[in-house]
C-alpha cells in the first residue's frame, strides 16, 4: 500500500494549507515532543537574509530545520500576515508577543513541528521574523536555544519588504495596496532595536552582518558552527547552487540590484528615520 507524503506536495500549495489553524489542529495528535534538540533561531528584519543564513546553516549535516516559517506550521504562534501586515510585524507588535513562560505553548508547537523537521542531527534551525518580539519566550521554553542575528544594508532592507510585501493576498487595515518606504524603513530599525535591547544580547545572540556572509560564505559559516558548539565542515563548494525563495543562485551581494528600486526621496526618507542604526553599522545608499 502507498503511502502519501504531505512534503511532496507543490510547494505554494501545501504552504497555503498547512497556514489554516484547522488543519494544525488535526495535524497535532501525530506530532511528538522534540526532546535533546538544540535550537538556532534566526533573527532579523524581513528581506534581510534570513532564509539564506538558515539555509546556509543546514548545509551542515548536523543540522536540520523547518521548510517554512515556523510560525506558519503551528496555529500557537501569531504572524502578522493574518492582521493584514505582511513583512511588517512592527506595526502589529503587542499581538505578536508571547509569554515567556508559557512553555506548555511551546510544548505544542514543537509537536507541531515535529511533522515537519528535516534531518535528524542534534540542531534544529527556525526562521520566523517576527520571533524578534519573541525572543525571552524563545529563550526560556525552548531547551539549549541560540540566536544568530543577521543585519543588512536598510536601504536595501526597506526598498526590498516593499517590493515583495504581498499586500493583494492579505488585506491591510489602512488600505495600503503598496507600503510608503517610511514603513518599510521603520521595520528595519525597530527590529534593530528590539534585539539590541534584549539582554541576551550580544551573548547568546550572533551577530552575522549579510555583506560579510555573502563576501566570505565559508569563513562565516565556518566560525558560526564553531560558535554554536558544532564541528566546521569543509564547506568548500556549497554556496555555489542555493535555493531562497524557489530561485537558484550562488551567494552573492544583492544589495545594488535592490537599491535601484530606490529614488532620492526613499533614499532621504529612509535615512531620517534609521539615522542611528545606519550610523552604527555604517550603512550608506548605493553601497
Amino acid at each position: 500500500m502507498r503511502t502519501v507524503s504531505l512534503r511532496r506536495t507543490p510547494r505554494r500549495v501545501l504552504d497555503r494549507l498547512l497556514m489554516q489553524p484547522y488543519v494544525q489542529r488535526l495535524l497535532l495528535p501525530f506530532g511528538r515532543e522534540l526532546s535533546g534538540k538544540r535550537w538556532v533561531f534566526v533573527l532579523g528584519c524581513y528581506n534581510s537574509g534570513t532564509t539564506l543564513l538558515a539555509d546556509m546553516l543546514q548545509r551542515h549535516p548536523e543540522f536540520g530545520g523547518l521548510p517554512n516559517e515556523g510560525a506558519f506550521l503551528t496555529d500557537a504562534l501569531p504572524y502578522p500576515e493574518r492582521l493584514g501586515w505582511p513583512r511588517m510585524w512592527s506595526e502589529c507588535q503587542q499581538e505578536m508577543l508571547v509569554d515567556a513562560d508559557d512553555c506548555a505553548r511551546a510544548r505544542r508547537i514543537r509537536r507541531q513541528w515535529s511533522l515537519w523537521v528535516r534531518g535528524g542531527g542534534p540542531w534544529v534551525v527556525e526562521k520566523s521574523v517576527a520571533n524578534v518580539t519573541r525572543i525571552d519566550f524563545l529563550a526560556e521554553c525552548f531547551p539549549q536555544s541560540q540566536f544568530v542575528y543577521i543585519v543588512r544594508n536598510g536601504y536595501a532592507v526597506a526598498a526590498g519588504i516593499r517590493k515583495k510585501a504581498n499586500l493583494k493576498r492579505w488585506r491591510n487595515p489602512r488600505g495600503f495596496r503598496r507600503y510608503p518606504i517610511e514603513y518599510c524603513a521603520r521595520q528595519w530599525a525597530v527590529t534593530d532595536r528590539v534585539v539590541r535591547k534584549s539582554p541576551l544580547f550580544p551573548e547568546r545572540i550572533h551577530t552575522v552582518r549579510y555583506e560579510e556572509l555573502t563576501a566570505n560564505p565559508s569563513s562565516v559559516m565556518e566560525r558560526l558552527w564553531r560558535t554554536l558548539g558544532a564541528e566546521p565542515v569543509n564547506s568548500r563548494g556549497l554556496w555555489a547552487d542555493m535555493t531562497v525563495h524557489e530561485v537558484r543562485s550562488p551567494v552573492k551581494n544583492m544589495n545594488t540590484q535592490s537599491m535601484t528600486e530606490l529614488d532620492k526621496g526613499d533614499v532621504q526618507a529612509i535615512s531620517e528615520i534609521c539615522t542611528d542604526e545606519l550610523a552604527r553599522y555604517g550603512y550608506f545608499a548605493y553601497e
